[in-house]
C-alpha cells in the first residue's frame, strides 16, 4: 500500500518493499532519499509516539490505566520513554563524524546539538557522574534495555513543569516535556540534513538503506 509519492513515484516508507522488492528507493534522488528518510520517521516513530505522549489521546488512555478502578493495572510510559530515547540514539548516529562511533556518541551527538537544554548537570542524585544525557543514556536508556528498569530514577509527569526533578536523591524525568523537545530538535535536525549535515546524512543512509 502506498502512503508517499516522492519524485512521481509510490512509496509504502518500509525499506524492505520500497527497495529489496520493488527497487525505487535506488531511484530517487538524494533530495528524494532525505524526504522519504522524513516521512519514514514521522509515520513508524513520530506520529503514534504524539497520540502515546497525549495523555488525552484515546490512544494513550487505552494504554494507561487512567484510575484505580481502570484494571487491569498497565502503563505503557516506560515502555515508550524507552522506545524515545532509542530514536534519539538513531537520529545521532546520521550526525556522527568518527567512522566508528560508539552508541553514546550517537545518543550524545543528537542531545548536544538539538536538545541544549538537556545538555548539561544535575547535582544532588546518586549517580557517578552528573551530566544529564551520560545518566539519560547509561541509567535510563541502557536500565530499561537491559534490565527493564530505570537505575536510580524515574519518569513523572509532575515533572514536566520543570522537564526533571531531583526528588530525595531520585532523578524524576518529565516525560512529556522531554517529548516535546525531542520534536523541536527533529525539525532542526531535518533543516540541517537538508543543507550543512547533507553529505554526512547521505553518507550513513547509504550504509543503513543500502540501494
Amino acid at each position: 500500500m502506498a502512503h508517499a509519492k516522492i519524485g512521481g513515484k509510490e512509496f509504502s516508507l518500509f525499506y524492505d518493499y520500497d527497495q529489496l522488492r520493488d527497487k525505487k528507493l535506488s531511484q530517487l534522488s538524494n533530495n528524494g532519499k532525505i524526504k522519504w528518510f522524513q516521512l519514514r520517521t514521522s509515520a513508524i516513530f513520530l506520529e503514534p509516539l504524539k497520540r502515546i505522549f497525549n495523555r488525552s489521546s484515546t490512544a494513550h488512555q487505552e494504554l494507561n490505566s487512567v484510575s484505580q478502578h481502570d484494571q487491569p493495572f498497565r502503563t505503557f510510559t516506560i515502555a515508550a520513554f524507552s522506545i524515545l530515547l532509542n530514536g534519539v540514539e538513531a537520529l545521532g548516529s546520521f550526525l556522527a563524524t568518527n567512522p566508528k562511533p560508539k552508541n553514546w556518541d550517537n545518543f550524545y551527538a543528537f542531545i548536544r546539538n538539538y536538545m541544549k537544554d538537556w545538555d548539561t548537570k544535575v547535582l544532588g542524585t546518586s549517580y557517578r557522574k552528573d551530566h544529564l544525557p551520560w545518566i539519560l543514556w547509561k541509567h535510563f536508556r541502557n536500565g530499561i534495555a537491559h534490565s527493564f528498569v530505570i537505575e536510580g530514577g524515574g519518569i513523572d509527569y509532575d515533572a514536566d513543569v520543570s522537564k526533571w526533578r531531583v526528588k530525595n536523591g531520585r532523578l524524576e524525568i518529565g516525560p512529556t516535556a522531554f517529548f516535546k523537545d525531542f520534536l523541536v530538535g527533529v525539525k532542526a535536525f531535518f533543516a540541517d540534513v537538508k543543507s550543512k549535515k547533507r553529505l554526512s546524512f547521505l553518507s550513513r543512509f547509504k550504509k543503513v538503506y543500502p540501494c
